[in-house]
């Protein structure tokens, strides 16, 4: 119990809150079961990079050619597991060494700074996914599975023995669900549950409450009392009065998450000191 209180602890020692742009809100939660909670990570990831121009799904052939006349990169997967989220990490490095040549050809500064926006994105869907391969790489190591990245547990398809060329999807690898998750949709919801520790579901949850969407202003605050806010050029260019309204409910949403925080660990505090007082007999 006492290890379980200060990981716990361990986690709260920051704080973090982002006050984020998101167009069409549907107010939905995170799925219940985190195997589909991550196969909405990585197809957002997808997407965005489908949108940018640097990608394309696998249909059986040949990729079509980027702007600056290069084959695009091929998205292979179907799933949402280690080496899916392997992929997309590949592509995204692809596409920021893409925008980087095109910086030099952007003739207005609203054009360097769109390029620049996405060459954050990029690096922020680097960031997770390499975050998700950790999570694959413990569920491993859990099993005594501890080659890196190797295939224990993969279909005999993989590597593309299964597929008619290099331009197919990839099938499924079932054989690996129980540390991984690069299965279909279908198989998500009829295999047993990922064993997550509480670190890794807030991991999750994190990227999946983020998604790609743009955060217009973030705030750290440490245990320590350290307060660290970050403002995005593109919060700094909103009309004044949308500029104040945000400010305003940033500053709302920190003052009651920073309260919430401060009497959460106090309590998780007193906890771990009770736990450690029962063991060493100082509890009495």
């Amino acid at each position: 119990m006492e290890q379980s209180l200060k990981a716990l602890a361990s986690e709260l020692l920051t704080l973090e809150i982002n006050t984020i742009f998101k167009e069409n809100t549907t107010g939905a939660k995170m799925p219940a079961n985190k195997r589909i909670a991550l196969y909405d990570i990585i197809q957002r990831y997808r997407k965005t990079l489908i949108e940018y121009g640097i990608c394309e799904k696998a249909n059986g052939q040949p990729p079509s050619l980027d702007g600056a006349g290069n084959p695009k990169f091929l998205l292979r997967f179907v799933g949402a597991g280690e080496y899916s989220f392997y992929e997309v990490k590949r592509a995204a490095v692809h596409g920021k060494a893409y925008y980087e040549k095109l910086q030099t050809q952007m003739q207005t500064p609203e054009q360097l700074e769109e390029l620049k926006n996405r060459m954050q994105m990029l690096y922020r869907i680097e960031r997770q996914s390499a975050v998700m391969m950790g999570l694959f790489k413990e569920q491993r190591h859990k099993l005594d599975i501890d080659n890196k990245q190797g295939t224990t547990g993969y279909d005999a398809e993989f590597n593309g023995k299964g597929c008619n060329s290099d331009y197919d999807l990839y099938p499924s690898q079932n054989g690996s669900f129980v540390w991984n998750n690069d299965i279909s949709l279908a198989e998500m919801n009829n295999v047993d549950p990922l064993d997550l520790t509480s670190e890794q579901v807030t991991n999750i949850r994190k990227a999946w409450e983020l998604g790609t969407q743009q955060v217009l202003l973030q705030t750290v605050v440490q245990i320590d009392g350290d307060v660290t806010s970050y403002l995005t050029p593109k919060f700094v260019h909103l009309p004044k009065d949308f500029r104040d309204m945000v400010m305003n409910f940033h500053q709302s949403s920190t003052n009651e998450a920073t309260a919430h925080w401060s009497s959460l660990f106090k309590v998780v505090a007193d906890l771990t000191g009770k736990a450690f007082s029962s063991i060493f007999g100082g509890g009495k």
